[in-house]
């Protein structure tokens, strides 16, 4: 079997939350969120950073996208996830939902079969320049829903999932990666009959950072002010990081395709819908 080398990956979607100061009577709801400004207008910081999409492609008639709310995506995901207003970005709040909807494009001029990866980890603030992944933050407070269903790999998931299509691989995911298989081909766009390039349905619809993150290290009078503290977190500066990577194989022969190409043993029924044995 052929396999596709077109995928893509984003690398380090960075959010860096600072500390904000607070008034006593917004302290409860502010270490809940970590973004509310009160104090001479203080406000919770975020800054994001990613690399583009890499490509490697072997063959032509092969391809996928990415599909980011609608658009295919040619750059970093969650560039648009928090709203501006004159120029400045909302501050990041832990426990809401951000719209995140994504699926896949058929990009190529064949039928494929598709498969995502999808990893989720924290990063350490830096130090003297160098990255390190945190292992005290765990990968599940990085939250992605889909029909109301948080991914977690519990069978809720699994079957909201597969009520869009999606296979779930237990034999492959872990707390920080989520594998999943789509279980019909994605049809090619056609110019004998204008048919548009086919796309999956969605694997995610939203976004969030657990509460939990906002985890309360210090707190300090602000002088001068009295009755207001400035509140350190013990998570300020940690990154949450979002890989996702899409490959393909051909329709054709797709049982031998799949085990050759990502070493998965497969069943492919007669009507094209693929089960992972």
């Amino acid at each position: 079997g052929e396999r596709n080398g077109y995928h893509m990956k984003m690398k380090k979607i960075r959010k860096i939350l600072a500390a904000p100061i607070v008034t006593v009577a917004a302290f409860a709801l502010a270490v809940g969120l970590l973004l509310f400004s009160s104090v001479g207008g203080a406000r919770a910081a975020l800054t994001f950073f990613s690399e583009t999409y890499t490509s490697d492609i072997e063959m032509s008639e092969i391809g996928v996208g990415l599909v980011e709310n609608g658009a295919l995506t040619t750059g970093a995901l969650l560039a648009d996830m928090l709203p501006e207003t004159d120029g400045v970005r909302e501050a990041l709040k832990p426990g809401k939902h951000y719209t995140e909807e994504l699926k896949v494009r058929n990009t190529g001029s064949i039928d494929q079969y598709v498969r995502v990866n999808i990893h989720k980890y924290w990063m350490e603030p830096a130090a003297d320049g160098k990255e390190k992944k945190a292992q005290e933050l765990a990968p599940e407070l990085i939250q992605l829903w889909l029909n109301g269903t948080k991914l977690d790999g519990a069978d809720a998931a699994k079957t909201a999932l597969a009520g869009n299509g999606w296979l779930f691989d237990d034999t492959a995911s872990t707390p920080e990666r989520m594998v999943l298989y789509y279980s019909r081909p994605i049809q090619a766009a056609s110019e004998e009959t204008g048919a548009a390039a086919g796309e999956s349905s969605l694997f995610t619809d939203h976004l969030a950072i657990d509460g939990a993150v906002a985890k309360v290290t210090e707190k300090m009078p602000v002088e001068g002010k009295p009755g207001s503290f400035r509140i350190t977190y013990v998570y300020n500066d940690y990154e949450f990081c979002l890989d996702v990577k899409v490959d393909a194989v051909q329709e054709h022969n797709a049982e031998d395709a799949i085990l050759s190409a990502w070493g998965r043993k497969v069943t492919v029924a007669e009507d094209g819908t693929l089960s992972l044995d």
